[in-house]
């Protein structure tokens, strides 16, 4: 395991910022002469609004792209030895990065296609359950914000219950270290969502498929 010293600490949170912070949906819209994606739909950089905007291929490269973007480097860093306390700050870094990218005035997108990413390079399972839970979701409801807040709430849960099960006392809070990350990425995703959140109060966020109302997640 690397030493997490404070100035290992610091570049591999930056490398996972940085990396994090490439604007793809932006960037493929404009490519693609569809103009800037922020001034169509909800105004997002995700992959959702890129479908509004430069239609569902294009979309899906964006998907793809920001999770690329959060499973890179926190890919490379477990590869290389590093910590479980460290990747979790790199996750956190990662999908902060996208949420406040510096290239766009600190105004970013939501994060849910780069938390997904951190989550493979993290380990694999931690995503089935919330995974789950956003296809359960929208499956019920086709509501693509409603998913995602709910498999983001999803993932310090599932940590916190295994961090529980598995040992007590001082063990115990050693195993706490990892979860804090986790809480306040899920914690950031979910405030990202806070319009969303409302509209869904509101009945007025747009689903899926059917009938569309006011512009949703992206």
């Amino acid at each position: 395991m690397l030493s997490a010293d404070p100035k290992s600490l610091i570049l591999w949170c930056l490398a996972a910022f940085i990396c994090g912070s490439i604007p793809f949906g932006l960037v493929l819209v404009k490519l693609a002469g569809k103009g800037d994606v922020r001034a169509h739909g909800s105004g997002n950089i995700g992959a959702t609004n890129v479908v509004r905007v430069g239609g569902k291929a294009l979309g899906i490269v964006t998907l793809l792209l920001d999770i690329l973007k959060g499973f890179l480097p926190v890919f490379l860093a477990k590869k290389l030895g590093v910590g479980s306390d460290l990747l979790a700050l790199m996750a956190l870094a990662a999908v902060l990065g996208h949420a406040f990218t510096p290239w766009l005035k600190f105004q970013g997108g939501k994060g849910v296609a780069t938390a997904l990413g951190v989550l493979l390079a993290v380990d694999v399972q931690l995503m089935i359950v919330p995974m789950g839970i956003f296809l359960f979701a929208l499956w019920l409801t086709r509501y693509v914000s409603l998913g995602s807040i709910l498999a983001a709430a999803m993932v310090p849960v599932q940590l916190l219950r295994g961090a529980w099960a598995f040992s007590w006392g001082a063990t115990m809070s050693r195993n706490m270290g990892p979860i804090l990350p986790w809480l306040a990425l899920a914690i950031l995703v979910i405030w990202k969502h806070r319009e969303n959140i409302k509209r869904l109060q509101d009945g007025t966020e747009s689903k899926l498929w059917g009938a569309k109302k006011e512009p949703a997640n992206g």
